[in-house]
């Protein structure tokens, strides 16, 4: 992280723990309401669009749904909302309050399923880019109670009376699951999860082999732009997919994403070759593209790719520095790298050598494997003060992994100890926010736990875990603190996957499309490809290694 990273974290930080200490306040005034006193809002869901409500009491009879979905959401507590905007956005807890409106007489709501479907919650302000941001979006709110009133988003803020309400939802036609904790997963439940983020994937991927990269799950609609790291990286978690379900559905569409990078996208790079679509090429692509292409090689999903996993390997070692770090990016029009750094890109060039080795069987490739994770481990991460400080490291456990059998690294395996230690001290508990956040890593209750972290310290743990089992004498303590650390990650991504009985499917345009994703978070449902990456993986891991201590009995 650069220097003026560091200084918008502390920003960042600083900010929260004010916001905090404004939004416990919130959250502690709430007051409870009795069961046979609270007020039902029925809304009735079709297509993605609300087509009917009506508020009744609790001892009112249900309402019939034709052609739609009903759901009832109960309020379950009452508090004040503050008058300033600033507060009132984070006022409300992402996920489970909304609002009630009077005006004139009039009572009305913007309950959680409207927020959620606005897509209102954690956006009330954003830091590092739009999808990381928290509070609600005020304008949002007094929008929806404004049309719900038949008034204006002024009259609404400036007149009516303002109250935060706490609801449950209980959709009657959907039969409720068996909460999945560390506890409770089964191999069956993981696979089922490993299948649908696959085929929601597969589904993605069109004749050419582009995915839908960016998705509003609500409206269906494509957000603009394109990635090809993590392009890259969703073939690899399809091939991995591929091969564990044995699915000839996910199969195809992986050989297609494939073949979209080597076929069309393989050009020169001076001396060498290396994917790219523009006159730079980055080191992340192609190192991601190599991993993909050896999980295909390597499964015998098609061979044909150990030729471009030899000229992907030689493209990233001449990306290599003496000292271990890739120079980043490479410049077409000069024919020449470009020393510069991007997060992840190192870790994962030192991955894709280690398993491309597997295939090419070039002591070149693991070397310059093991020499850039000397260097992630010694020296990537140095400046005063960085010893209370940590980078992105899923990728560097990875390869601590991968290339510990061939090439073990002592000091690289204490540093990826130590950065399990640290990422052990942010994961959540039940209780520890008012979310459902129990696996997830945050740093406390005011941000909606995201999955992606999750999933990626899911993946780093479940290296680590396998590295520690192979161990002569493994700590029995550390086996138990990885293997917790790794089964609550994944209970925690399983419990947010968009399928049927977890998640308000009601609430989307297509849910058969959107069914099997992993959404930002529990509240953003923008579906971006990575996002189900990690997460798949993270559950093939804990798969892997629950079959081999399963073998080893």
């Amino acid at each position: 992280m650069s220097l003026e990273g560091l200084r918008k974290l502390f920003a960042v930080h600083a900010a929260a723990m004010v916001l905090l200490l404004f939004g416990v306040r919130a959250w502690v005034s709430l007051s409870a309401i009795s069961p046979e006193q609270a007020r039902v809002v029925e809304s009735v869901w079709k297509e993605g669009a609300r087509v009917g409500r009506r508020v009744r009491e609790a001892n009112e009879a249900a309402s019939p749904a034709p052609g739609g979905t009903l759901v009832e959401e109960r309020i379950v507590g009452r508090g004040p909302l503050p008058s300033s905007r600033f507060l009132f956005s984070l006022a409300l807890v992402a996920g489970r309050d909304g609002v009630e409106a009077t005006l004139e007489g009039r009572t009305v709501y913007a309950t959680v399923d409207d927020l959620l479907h606005a897509q209102a919650y954690d956006h009330g302000a954003s830091f590092f880019d739009p999808s990381l941001g928290l509070g609600v979006h005020h304008a949002t709110v007094m929008y929806l109670l404004a049309r719900e009133l038949g008034s204006t988003p002024a009259e609404v803020e400036q007149r009516a009376r303002l109250t935060r309400v706490r609801f449950e939802r209980r959709v009657p036609s959907t039969p409720r699951e068996v909460p999945l904790i560390e506890a409770t997963l089964t191999a069956e439940v993981v696979t089922e999860g490993v299948r649908e983020a696959a085929h929601h994937l597969a589904r993605a991927v069109d004749a050419e082999g582009s995915f839908r990269y960016l998705v509003d799950a609500t409206t269906d609609q494509t957000i603009p732009g394109y990635n090809w790291p993590r392009h890259a990286g969703a073939t690899f978690f399809l091939a991995q997919a591929a091969a564990r379900l044995d699915d000839p559905f996910v199969r195809h569409a992986t050989l297609r994403a494939a073949a979209r990078m080597r076929d069309d996208f393989l050009v020169g790079c001076g001396k060498e070759r290396c994917i790219t679509d523009w006159e730079q090429a980055d080191v992340g692509t192609n190192a991601l593209a190599l991993v993909a292409f050896t999980e295909l090689a390597r499964t015998g999903a098609d061979r044909s790719y150990v030729p471009t996993i030899r000229t992907l390997a030689s493209f990233l070692r001449s990306q290599q520095r003496p000292d271990g770090e890739l120079m980043h990016m490479y410049d077409r029009a000069t024919g020449k790298p470009v020393d510069v750094q991007y997060l992840y890109f190192t870790g994962e060039a030192a991955l894709a050598l280690a398993r491309a080795h597997r295939v090419t069987e070039d002591p070149r490739d693991l070397e310059a494997a093991s020499r850039a994770l000397a260097h992630l481990a010694r020296k990537s991460w140095s400046f005063f003060g960085s010893r209370y400080y940590w980078s992105e490291e899923h990728w560097t456990c990875q390869a601590v992994d991968e290339l510990w059998e061939r090439a073990p690294d002592p000091v690289a395996l204490a540093f990826c100890r130590d950065w399990h230690v640290y990422q052990r001290a942010l994961q959540q508990s039940e209780g520890d926010s008012p979310f459902d956040g129990d696996g997830s890593f945050g740093f406390g209750p005011v941000v909606s736990p995201r999955l992606t972290p999750a999933a990626s310290r899911g993946e780093a743990a479940g290296a680590l875990l396998a590295v520690v089992r192979r161990q002569p004498s493994p700590d029995r303590a550390e086996l138990a603190e990885l293997e917790g650390e790794l089964g609550r990650a994944v209970a925690f991504l399983l419990r947010h996957q968009l399928v049927p009985g977890r998640a308000p499917m009601h609430l989307l345009a297509a849910p058969e499309r959107a069914r099997g994703a992993m959404p930002g978070s529990a509240v953003d449902w923008q579906l971006r490809i990575d996002y189900a990456q990690h997460a798949g993986s993270a559950m093939i891991r804990w798969l892997e290694l629950k079959a081999d201590a399963t073998r080893s009995r």
